[in-house]
């Protein structure tokens, strides 16, 4: 399998996890195929940097028995933890050449490691995060947000938009919409048929029959009226806190939140740094980890690989599904 591979931020921990990454994947196996953009010289002085021995030959690098090609791009210095304009350039490089590849075919998914907004806006990117970039780059203008672990696979609504935004976004057509791609994405990426799927309420106590917010009885429960009339099964809305408190997502093959931190916290907190960040509804397969750069902790060389490495896993799970499916 084809993965390209955007380096993400070089001031941050995304480039450690990939090549720690490495570490844990059986190169007997033969069943991947790395290309990463970035630069020679950036990869070096960052392997370096942490004590890590990377070789570099003839637009490869060599590390565990692994070899990763190199597709280069514009040197950039490490200052490991700092938000910096050219470091944000070389992310959003990165990212803008590694869509193009996987947009052209040549690859089978698309790996992207994390970048700094703050870093990155100060480049020109003008977008919210990853998922919006792909899916402009894409023409797909409605993309579905879908973080999981071993435990739970939770999509979104909204996604990276201020909370006080929230609830003018909520309508019956976006929640029936989103939730049909939900649907689709189960069966076709994670080969998941007739899944059943929990959806949260918007507000406290799932609104208290109006008294504290009405788009449960206005917006959310005719949306699943209608899902239900097509033959799906969603089932809700239900009270965010008591789901979790009571551990029903386990009786669920998937939650479907209505805003970010509404549906990432607890999702974070059962990851235990192996969640996997995916991108539904493109023409390609896109995987990320499900954390940040780390400033706090880049260049210390105590980044735990695990999230990174579950998503390369997770990139061929797809791959297979989808496969499998046709």
């Amino acid at each position: 399998m084809k993965i390209i591979v955007s380096m993400g931020d070089p001031n941050g921990i995304g480039f450690e996890c990939f090549l720690k990454s490495l570490d844990l994947i059986d190169s007997e196996s033969n069943k991947f195929d790395f290309t990463i953009v970035s630069n020679s010289l950036t990869i070096r002085e960052y392997a370096e940097s942490l004590n890590i021995h990377v070789m570099i030959d003839n637009q490869y690098f060599f590390y565990n028995n692994h070899q990763v090609k190199i597709i280069e791009q514009e040197y950039c210095p490490i200052e490991f933890g700092n938000i910096t304009k050219d470091a944000g350039k070389f992310a959003v490089n990165s990212l803008v050449s590694a869509s193009n590849l996987i947009k052209s075919g040549q690859y089978d998914a698309l790996l992207t490691l994390p970048i700094a907004k703050h870093s990155a806006h100060l480049a020109g990117f003008n977008f919210p995060g990853h998922t919006e970039f792909l899916a402009d780059i894409d023409r797909t203008y409605n993309p579905l947000m879908i973080l999981f672990n071993d435990n739970m696979k939770m999509a979104l609504a909204t996604i990276h938009i201020p909370i006080k935004a929230v609830p003018n976004l909520i309508t019956a057509e976006l929640v029936a919409d989103k939730l049909q791609l939900y649907f689709n994405s189960l069966k076709f990426d994670f080969g998941i048929n007739n899944p059943k799927v929990a959806v949260l309420s918007l507000n406290p106590h799932a609104g208290e029959d109006g008294d504290i917010g009405n788009e449960e009885v206005s917006i959310i429960t005719p949306a699943l009226q209608e899902l239900h009339d097509l033959g799906f099964n969603a089932i809700g809305p239900l009270v965010p806190d008591a789901f979790f408190r009571y551990y029903n997502y386990l009786s669920y093959d998937a939650v479907f939140a209505m805003y970010h931190d509404q549906g990432l916290i607890p999702l974070k907190m059962l990851s235990q740094n192996g969640g996997v960040n995916f991108t539904a509804n493109l023409s390609f397969i896109r995987v990320s980890p499900d954390h940040g750069t780390g400033f706090d902790i880049a260049g210390k060389n105590i980044a735990d690989p695990l999230s990174t490495l579950k998503a390369i896993h997770s990139s061929y799970e797809i791959h297979q599904n989808r496969i499998n499916f046709i």
